[in-house]
């Protein structure tokens, strides 16, 4: 244990060497106190780029005095927000109002009101109910969105309740942040707007002090160009501390994982894991560095991931520290068992591996993420000319397999779903899984900041007579016998349809225990302008006993399976079925 804590000390040592004349900011604490501000906004307008270069237009940022921190009129907030809203709530009844020192967000369904406050003498942002808030129109309070194109196809059951959660009230002095107001305008750091509200969305904005640039997660090739296209500095004093307390506040209010590792909050784990100077530094390659080892070392999860480094840092020296930085053990794990499986599903299989195949009376079923096509054609049933493409959409193919293996005179007389390779993918797309195998499409979510949870109940016609009946699935077939296989590398919905089967008792589990991963995938970027994905808040949970329970340990197998490499071979399979009494 001892050398083990010695090693990020040596890391931090060997980091710092590398960041060239390395200076720090004033840190930040946790229990920072607000201080009177002077505010003298000067307005700079900024090239703003959407989603991509061709589109282009103009932003307008705020500036207090000669500070270099980016603000955003609170007023052109509102409209950002109320224009992702109306997009998926055509009937949003979304208000602001100004009133003394409070500036209040409402957006009211029915009788229930849902604010957000903005208190400019407190310093704080208020949430009554953050899910109610940002809640698409027809979802769950708490889960996955499904493409409008599927309407006709997934049907709400009426079993779907949720329970709400607790209010948020986000104390920015914590962390060294400031909302600022002037006689004409109320303003709230560009950072903030994105970190508690845009990223909700599954958006990011980035500033690099020349352009913004709204993105959906990791940049495009266009847009990696105009991020790093501008001047490198060095990040102020103020900058740097900003990034540090910005950083703390994200993760704080959007790590899904924070209680379950046992983290407190963000500021005193970085304390704790000698990783603070590093991100304090007004070296944006020390923010990208320690958030590199916080993902690869300290998270240790397959959801999170370092995606694009900060403007500011050069991609030489972002590579020279790449090989400093290890993988956590779960990783490495994770990777080993990909790794030796894809080889030997290719030795098995070196033309490939269908997505539907028939040995002898066994049915196998295999796809690595759950996906959705849209250009696909969902209203009609695929044919065998569509099987080469069908991996790519998990509802088009559970259409094919329903209706190969229900065929009349049909040889099927065991199914295998094969997971063992699945890294996850679309929630909706598991639903059409869950209906397919079980007739329930019961998948339950919990946000780990609110509290709030919803059980979700769709149901799929995966046959498409616009019905939802027993016609839709496979269970509870006189002579059919389901199974699934899974591995250490069956991850988040690739381990949440198999603990789904678990927990039904109707779908045995062949192989080893799935490689778990609970939390939906969240978007995030820092001040310094990295952009990152974490575990977000919403945990796939089974309900029982009325108790939610996350799936992040992984489903245990039924029926273990010694030599995994085995297991594409599936008359090797079909001897062990064979065995089953």
């Amino acid at each position: 244990m001892k050398e083990r804590s010695k090693t990020p000390r040596r890391l931090l040592a060997l980091f710092l060497v590398l960041v060239l004349g390395l200076s720090f900011a004033t840190p930040v604490a946790s229990s920072a106190k607000s201080k009177a501000t002077t505010v003298s906004m000067k307005k700079k307008v900024l090239p703003l780029y959407q989603m991509s270069s061709q589109y282009k237009s103009d932003e307008a940022l705020y500036f207090n005095g000669k500070g270099d921190i980016p603000y955003l009129d609170l007023d052109e907030a509102f409209e950002m927000v109320k224009a992702v809203l109306l997009s998926a709530n055509p009937d949003l009844d979304l208000t602001k109002e100004m009133k003394g020192n409070e500036l209040t967000w409402t957006r009211k369904d029915g009788i229930i009101m849902y604010k957000t406050v903005f208190n400019f003498k407190k310093n704080t942002i208020y949430f009554s109910d953050v899910n109610g808030f940002f809640r698409a129109q027809g979802l769950a309070l708490v889960g996955e969105s499904r493409p409008a194109a599927l309407a006709g196809i997934f049907q709400v059951g009426e079993e779907t309740y949720s329970r709400y959660g607790k209010a948020i009230t986000v104390k920015l002095n914590n962390y060294g942040i400031s909302l600022l107001k002037d006689k004409k305008r109320q303003y709230i750091p560009l950072q903030t707007f994105n970190d508690l509200f845009y990223c909700r969305f599954g958006s990011l904005i980035l500033y690099n002090g020349e352009s913004v640039i709204i993105s959906k997660g990791s940049l495009t090739d266009d847009l990696q160009k105009i991020h790093y296209s501008a001047k490198k500095k060095t990040m102020s004093k103020a900058y740097a501390a900003f990034n540090y307390g910005e950083l703390c506040l994200a993760l704080d209010h959007m790590y899904g994982l924070k209680d379950t590792h046992d983290i407190k909050d963000f500021d005193s784990f970085f304390i704790e894991t000698g990783l603070a100077p590093l991100i304090k530094s007004q070296e944006t390659l020390g923010t990208d560095m320690a958030m590199l080892m916080t993902i690869n070392m300290y998270f240790d999860e397959l959801h999170s991931a370092f995606l694009d480094y900060s403007y500011g840092t050069s991609l030489e020296e972002f590579k020279k520290t790449l090989d400093m930085v290890y993988f956590g053990s779960y990783r490495k794990r994770f990777i080993d068992t990909r790794n030796r499986l894809l080889t030997a599903r290719k030795a098995s299989n070196p033309d490939g591996i269908k997505a539907y195949d028939e040995k002898g009376d066994t049915a196998y079923i295999t796809f690595d993420s759950f996906a959705f096509d849209p250009t696909q054609d969902h209203s009609s049933l695929p044919t065998d000319e569509d099987l080469p493409n069908l991996g790519n959409d998990t509802l088009r193919l559970m259409q094919y397999a329903l209706k190969k293996i229900t065929r009349e005179n049909t040889p099927i007389k065991r199914v295998v779903l094969d997971l063992s390779l699945n890294g996850g993918g679309l929630g909706f797309a598991a639903a059409c899984v869950l209906q397919t195998f079980l007739g329930n499409t019961s998948m339950t979510f919990k946000d780990a900041l609110t509290g709030a949870t919803s059980t979700i109940n769709n149901k799929v016609d995966i046959n498409l007579d616009t019905k939802f009946d027993e016609n839709d699935t496979l269970a509870n077939r006189k002579d059919l016998k389901l199974y699934c296989l899974t591995s250490g590398g069956s991850y988040s919905c690739g381990n949440m349809v198999p603990c789904s089967f678990k927990d039904s008792g109707t779908v045995a589990l062949l192989g080893r225990t799935s490689g778990g991963g609970a939390c939906n995938v969240q978007p995030m970027s820092t001040a310094s302008g990295a952009v990152m994905q974490i575990s977000g808040n919403y945990r796939i949970s089974f309900s029982k006993n009325g108790e939610f329970y996350n799936v992040d340990r992984g489903a245990d197998p039924d029926i273990y399976v010694d030599d995994m490499t085995r297991i594409y071979d599936r008359a090797y399979v079909n001897e062990i079925l064979d065995g089953l009494k």
